[in-house]
């Protein structure tokens, strides 16, 4: 699932810029000298449209920027999160606003839903991460010990903890029932902008502007592994379906895929400053939001870009897959939240795997035969 992250050392909509600590000067001009570079390239994106995976439903509702989304387990929701302070609950099939929670008292980063969808957890720049009542939209608890803005929020597989990561350089493991810190992750060296579960829940990963993803085991809090290779702030961080793999988005450029156990990069996916990743619920595919305004589908076997998806008119904050795999809903800093049906991508590209098969079966028969 996706998790989403706003950038302290990045520069924010137009309507939503506040003043900076001069400390993070630098990573400031860093971020604005990498966006000319993209803004030169721009014209190259290859951007498809058409029915086979252009947004079905515009969600319109929130006034500023929408740094996060997240897909209710059952599909009939989606949660996201705004510089305009609130969570918005919307009805995935009409795109109506459900429910707006009110609390936050600063841009909320980041969503998640609770595994049972009963529950709504949201991180802000307020420092705080808060725990909703789906049904009632009521704030049930704040959890607080943060230092700094919370940039990613994350549910444990079975609910009963939430990990968070924030710009005071730590990962957050806490008590969902009490909402006391069980535990506090020490070992990046710089803002923390993304995190995720093992599907065991077991582990929990990281991605930081430190240019590195973290693995970690939950019980202990221990760094098992620290994934080097990004060459810049990893935003976004995914863990595949059966945990064999994880997948980071960076601003320099590139998705990688690691392997879990060992630690080594399997493929790096190039050309698209990335701010969300997420695995398809079947591992198959993954999905990137971008600056460039597109989300983009990938074969997870072949790193094939097999898709870009073009809609939005602005930076996109955040990607998730619904849980059927068949929808994509996306959040963007020019404040809406599209949805997108990618079931007609999905079967021309199993349809090509297929035809790919059976060529390579027919030629492997042909040279068999050859030397009968």
């Amino acid at each position: 699932m996706a998790v989403s992250t706003k950038r302290k050392n990045n520069l924010k909509s137009k309507s939503s810029m506040k003043t900076k600590k001069s400390s993070k000067s630098k990573s400031n001009s860093k971020t604005r000298k990498q966006f000319k570079k993209f803004r030169k390239t721009k014209k190259n994106v290859r951007k498809m449209r058409g029915g086979d995976g252009e947004f079905i439903r515009t969600l319109k509702g929130h006034t500023e920027t929408v740094w996060g989304v997240s897909f209710s387990p059952d599909g009939k929701y989606i949660c996201s999160g705004s510089t305009d302070k609130t969570v918005r609950l919307w009805n995935t099939e009409t795109g109506e606003t459900i429910r707006i929670l009110k609390g936050h008292t600063a841009p909320v980063n980041s969503v998640s839903f609770s595994p049972d969808g009963k529950y709504i957890c949201s991180g802000s720049d307020d420092n705080t991460v808060r725990l909703w009542n789906t049904d009632t939209g009521d704030n049930i608890r704040t959890l607080n010990g943060h230092t700094d803005w919370l940039n990613s929020v994350s549910f444990s597989p079975d609910g009963k903890y939430i990990c968070s990561g924030s710009d005071d350089k730590t990962v957050r493991l806490w008590n969902t029932e009490t909402g006391e810190t069980i535990r506090t992750l020490n070992g990046h060296t710089s803002f923390v902008y993304s995190v995720s579960f093992f599907p065991d829940g077991n582990y929990i990963c990281s991605g930081s502007s430190d240019n590195t993803v973290r693995l970690w085991n939950t019980e202990t809090g221990e760094t098992i592994r620290t994934l080097k290779g990004h060459t810049s702030d990893v935003r976004s961080v995914s863990f595949s379906p059966d945990g064999k793999y994880i997948c980071s988005g960076s601003v320099d450029n590139t998705v990688r895929l690691w392997n879990t156990e060992t630690g080594e990069t399997i493929r790096t996916l190039n050309d698209h400053y990335v701010k969300s990743v997420s695995f398809s619920p079947d591992g198959k595919y993954i999905c990137s939001g971008s600056v460039d305004s597109t989300v983009r589908l990938w074969n997870t076997d072949t790193g094939e870009n097999i898709r870009n998806l073009d809609g939005h008119t602005n930076w996109v904050n955040s990607v998730s897959f619904s849980p059927d795999g068949k929808y994509i809903c996306s959040g963007s800093a020019d404040e809406t939240v599209l949805l997108w049906d990618i079931e007609q991508i999905k079967e021309e590209e199993n349809k090509k795997t297929l035809e790919t098969y059976f060529r390579e079966e027919n030629n492997n028969l042909t040279k068999s035969n050859s030397f009968v």
